[in-house]
């Protein structure tokens, strides 16, 4: 009888151990996959063609003169730079465009490089211009 309780105890010791181990492999692919990382224009350029051929996230600014917008295929292409300027990638974006897509706005795009050397953005996402940031603080040091 004790061989009995000493074997169900070391049975549930092991699937104890094994709950817990399937849950920290679940918790930390969720992280990994849910962690937003995201490379510059010139870093994303100093990447081997292989790197650019992997999907890759971006965050740049948008050149207005660039962008050129079809509705009716509703295709979207335009420039992006880092702050400081220098070297521009070209994407290519299909779907809708953004109601607040402007010159020098930051703009960050997940896709991957195509053999025309164009980056096919999968995901666009326009992020708050820092001027509103400014504007704000500006307004609320001059209430006090």
């Amino acid at each position: 009888m004790k061989a009995t309780r000493v074997n169900t105890r070391w049975r549930l010791v092991a699937a104890l151990v094994v709950v817990v181990c399937v849950i920290g492999l679940l918790v930390r692919t969720a992280i990994t996959h849910a962690s937003t990382y995201y490379v510059t224009v010139a870093q994303y350029l100093e990447e081997s063609p292989q790197d650019q051929a992997r999907q890759t996230t971006i965050s740049g600014e948008i050149i207005g003169s660039s962008v050129q917008w079809n509705p009716q295929t509703r295709l979207l292409r335009f420039d992006i730079e880092d702050k400081t300027g220098g070297p521009r990638v070209h994407v290519t974006y299909q779907g809708d465009k953004p109601d607040d897509f402007s010159n020098n706005w930051p703009v960050v795009v997940t896709g991957r490089r195509q053999p025309t050397g164009d980056f096919l953005a999968t995901n666009l996402l326009i992020k708050c211009p820092s001027k509103y940031e400014a504007a704000n603080q500006t307004a609320q040091g001059g209430s006090q």
